[in-house]
């Protein structure tokens, strides 16, 4: 995830044709009131079937108990700042595979890969207090006030906010615009989401 730096909002994406609702038949246990997803753009240069499988993700080789305690984190942060969380869960799990450990060639950090430079301006902005992004409830808690951030600033567009958590609001831009990367990641996500929420999910 980029710093968060010059919020700037782009062009409209292409409207979300389709909008896919989270059953609570399929909830994991603790998810409740789950807001809906509506899916990305379809006609553009890379289609869903174009996203990496699920299987094509790294796992980190972790103790089940571990990912399950990764697991309730994120949800609780996710209804405590009205976020869906299987969405939460997924861009966590592209991030980092939940783990962590995992800092990125840029320096983001964690299991939501938040960047030093984020934490330092966003913590007490969003949270009220100085965010420990090497402490994983931390970085969970301010990644996901982040992600909160994106979707109120791009009024719930599931696309424009991705793409603001992926590299920075100002690189919002018209969705044939975007660049390959950023379309598989917005895709990737919005993919785990759904598994995750029918039980399908890599955790």
């Amino acid at each position: 995830m980029a710093a968060k730096s010059g919020r700037l909002i782009g062009q409209s994406l292409l409207v979300a044709v389709f909008a896919v609702v989270m059953s609570t038949a399929c909830q994991s246990p603790g998810v409740s009131d789950v807001p809906e997803l509506a899916a990305p753009p379809a006609d553009s240069l890379l289609t869903q079937a174009d996203a990496p499988p699920l299987s094509a993700l790294p796992i980190a080789a972790r103790p089940p108990s571990q990912l399950q305690a990764v697991k309730r984190m994120l949800i609780a942060s996710a209804e405590r700042h009205g976020v869906n969380p299987y969405l939460v869960m997924g861009i966590a799990w592209w991030e980092s595979g939940w783990d962590q450990r995992q800092v990125s060639s840029t320096g983001a950090i964690g299991i939501m890969q938040v960047e030093p430079a984020t934490a330092q301006s966003a913590g007490p902005l969003l949270l009220h207090r100085v965010a420990n992004i090497h402490d994983p409830a931390d970085n969970i808690e301010l990644g996901t006030a982040v992600l909160r951030e994106d979707l109120d600033m791009f009024q719930n567009d599931l696309a424009k906010a991705l793409i603001a958590y992926y590299a920075g609001p100002a690189a919002v831009t018209g969705w044939k615009d975007q660049s390959a990367d950023a379309q598989r990641y917005v895709w990737g996500i919005f993919r785990l989401a759904q598994a995750f929420s029918n039980g399908t999910g890599p955790a």
